[in-house]
């Protein structure tokens, strides 16, 4: 009898796992692919919502720290890296100024900011010696920037800086630097 009441503990944890999961999984895709439209929820969606919110489940998931989603322990935080453009026009007015090229659809956005993780090499000893990597590096940026300046038919020149967050320590913080800083880790022309 104990162990069949272990096993069913056991079941029903399992159960809730999955049961929340499956709502996170259902909450992300359809607040990033119809965060403004409306639409019928499904029943699985539905159901697994109505389960995740009755008051036992929400405690316990609550206080466990299920519903935080995975990515609450996720290993491997990257750096937050950020690329500005400058174009200019022939005489060398400054036309425009941005951090982003345009995109059609949030998919393409999220799939542009996760290219910054391979700029985590730029600053590594791990490849210092891998010059064809760095020129692989280099060239994504200036692919970057050709598309950024397309973008804009006046623009003749693009100067193109890849920067690194320096956020404040808590000792920074506490005295009352609140602001971050940009490093500077290369520039192109």
């Amino acid at each position: 009898m104990k162990r069949k009441l272990q096993l069913g503990g056991i079941f029903i944890l399992l159960l809730l796992i999955f049961i929340i999961g499956m709502k996170g999984t259902f909450d992300g895709y359809y607040g990033f692919y119809y965060e403004n439209k409306s639409y019928q929820k499904p029943l699985v969606y539905t159901i697994s919502e109505d389960i995740t919110q009755s008051r036992p489940v929400s405690m316990f998931a609550s206080y466990t720290g299920f519903d935080t989603g995975y990515g609450f322990y996720a290993p491997n935080v990257a750096s937050d890296f950020v690329m500005r453009f400058e174009l200019k026009d022939k005489d060398g007015n400054i036309l425009e100024e941005k951090t982003m090229p345009t995109f059609k659809s949030k998919e393409s956005r999220v799939r542009y900011t996760t290219v910054f993780n391979m700029f985590l090499d730029k600053i590594s000893d791990k490849n210092r010696y891998d010059r064809k990597y760095y020129q692989y590096l280099d060239l994504i940026i200036k692919q970057i920037a050709a598309h950024v300046m397309k973008e804009n038919p006046r623009a003749t020149s693009i100067s193109t800086r890849l920067y690194l967050y320096d956020y404040p320590t808590i000792a920074d913080f506490k005295q009352g630097k609140l602001n971050e800083n940009l490093i500077l880790i290369d520039e192109f022309k």
